[in-house]
Order: structure tokens, then C-alpha cells, then sequence
């Protein structure tokens, strides 16, 4: 954070803008130094390669869209199968149908999710399961 606050102070100062017009016209003002971008791209390159692109963590993701779009294929096919708001929003407007199972789904957790993928399938969503 002081990297931070010191960046910026050097770029105001150096900048002195005098209104917002100024300030508009302006480079960024608020940035870290060099060092410290040089810094977090190394952190984010790192944590890609060893984190978010690690195999393990690729494998469940995809398995996780192939839930998510087999949930909502399900419920597509058989509206009934919603909880009864979102079942009546279907029947009252079937052209947002989509729209509907769509938010439905994106509301649940990953607990929940993988318990409807298991009733729904009777298959479990994940090996955890």
C-alpha cells in the first residue's frame, strides 16, 4: 500500500494538476512504481502457472461447465423439475424460459448445484460426492 501511496504522491506532484479538467487530461495518477508492477506481473505469472492453470484445478472447472450445462439442459426439458416460482415464470412467459434457468442456476451454491446434478442425473457431480 505504500508503494502505492508513494507512486502517487510522485505522479501528483509531478503533474500538479491545477482542476479537473487537468486531471482528466492527465497520464494515470494513481499507479504503483515500476518495481512493484514488474513485482505483481511475476506474482500473477506464478500463481497462473502453479494455481488457476494447474491441471487439477483445469480438470474441475470443466467439470463444473459440464454440470452447469447439464443442469440447465435438464431444466430446459423439464421446467416442472424448478422450484415452483421459477416453474410459473416459465409457463406464464416460455420465450424467457433460458433466461429463467439460467438465473435459477447462477444463484446456487456448488453444494447445492451438485445435490440437483445428483437428483436430477443420479449420477454424482463431482468424485467428492
Amino acid at each position: 500500500m505504500s508503494d502505492l501511496i508513494e507512486e502517487t504522491r510522485r505522479r501528483l506532484a509531478a503533474a500538479a494538476p491545477r482542476d479537473v479538467d487537468e486531471v482528466a487530461a492527465a497520464p494515470p495518477l494513481v499507479a504503483f512504481s515500476a518495481a512493484m508492477r514488474d513485482e505483481a506481473a511475476q506474482a500473477k505469472r506464478f500463481l497462473f502457472g502453479a494455481l488457476y492453470r494447474h491441471p487439477q484445478v483445469m480438470q474441475t472447472t470443466q467439470r463444473a461447465h459440464q454440470v452447469v450445462q447439464q443442469l440447465f439442459a435438464a431444466y430446459a426439458s423439464a421446467p416442472r423439475e424448478l422450484p415452483s416460482e421459477q416453474a410459473a415464470a416459465i409457463a406464464l412467459t416460455p420465450d424467457k424460459a433460458p433466461r429463467v434457468v439460467a438465473d435459477y442456476i447462477a444463484g446456487m451454491t456448488d453444494r447445492f448445484a451438485g445435490r440437483e446434478y445428483r437428483r436430477l442425473t443420479g449420477a454424482p457431480a463431482f468424485e467428492t460426492d
